[in-house]
């Protein structure tokens, strides 16, 4: 069963259509290879990972934190977890494969779940850094989680930011109303990726997801652009969405776990906060005021203080 999809049908040769049109407005609305709509990061470096290159940055020094990005977003918008807080720590953000500013280089058909977890693992072992604090942001939390799981050996802690593993949360009574409101925009997604609309479709995501309409047209024209630079790859995991995680794989985190959700997040994100965090053994559950779906970014200075003081108790 695929996580987030319920009631869900694939037409045949649905995802093969879906890659194709992606690959089509890629070119069309997205082409940051060639013509970046946003800087390129002057400090970026790259590590090779099989199958494919990526950018990342690092600064300071002690144990190492690694920040994992969502969907419609790159190592960017870590910016804000910087500054004397981190003295302690080496920072590493990276931006997953097809994310700005990394080459598109495929089809889009290497974009996968299991993929994506094992240039996580690639990334902490090719920079040596041992066991880490591994931050994910939404779907970077799907695959920090699954890293914790699969490699325990590799995670010192786990922090969870706005975590969407909906399977978690499947038991509860209130949840199913939201699971099939997220369902619904999934297709709506997929419809305009299909008719090359991939601004239209992360309009979509973005406004569900910060529970505002209207919250990516009021975005800035910078932050504006590093959505519209990572919007291509909605279609890469919509055709192949994660594996779900139910409360009864939660329940074998061994690791310290905290998880954060916005004060004006989507109640999807919410719910799914709450479920996780009863899920997951003795793990710290914390809410970021004035902050909906990009905690880290929108409420820097509380997000930074609850993410470092739960570090400095592991």
């Amino acid at each position: 069963m695929r996580q987030g999809r319920p009631g869900s049908s694939r037409r045949p040769g649905g995802r093969g259509l879906l890659l194709a049109a992606v690959a089509l407005a890629g070119c069309q609305y997205m082409p940051h290879a060639y013509e970046p709509r946003s800087p390129q990061i002057p400090e970026a470096r790259t590590v090779p990972v099989p199958g494919a290159i990526l950018t990342f940055t690092s600064d300071g020094s002690g144990s190492a934190i690694v920040f994992v990005h969502g969907n419609l977003a790159d190592l960017r918008v870590w910016a804000s977890q910087t500054g004397p807080a981190f003295k302690r720590f080496q920072r590493v953000a990276y931006s997953r494969r097809y994310h700005y500013p990394n080459a598109w280089d495929g089809d889009g058909t290497d974009y996968t779940d299991a993929n994506n977890v094992k240039d996580l693992v690639a990334v902490i072992r090719e920079l040596h850094l041992g066991r880490v604090h591994l931050v994910g942001h939404g779907a970077g939390a799907q695959l920090a989680l699954e890293v914790a799981l699969g490699h325990p050996d590799l995670v010192r802690t786990l922090v969870l930011v706005e975590p969407a593993t909906s399977a978690a949360a499947a038991v509860e009574p209130d949840f199913g109303p939201l699971n099939a409101e997220r369902a619904q925009l999934y297709q709506q997604m997929e419809a305009l990726l299909r008719a090359e609309e991939a601004e239209k479709a992360a309009r979509l995501l973005y406004d569900w997801a910060n529970a505002s309409n209207g919250a990516y047209d009021d975005l800035a024209a910078p932050l504006k652009g590093e959505v519209l630079d990572n919007a291509r790859v909605l279609g890469f995991f919509l055709a192949a969405p994660p594996p779900a995680l139910p409360c009864t794989q939660l329940a074998k985190v061994a690791v310290p776990t905290l998880v954060v959700t916005g004060e004006r997040t989507n109640p999807f994100f919410e719910a799914v906060g709450d479920a996780v965090a009863k899920c997951i053994p003795k793990a710290t559950r914390e809410t970021v005021p004035m902050a909906s779906h990009v905690v880290q970014r929108e409420n820097p200075d509380t997000f930074n203080a609850t993410l470092v003081g739960f570090l400095a108790t592991h």
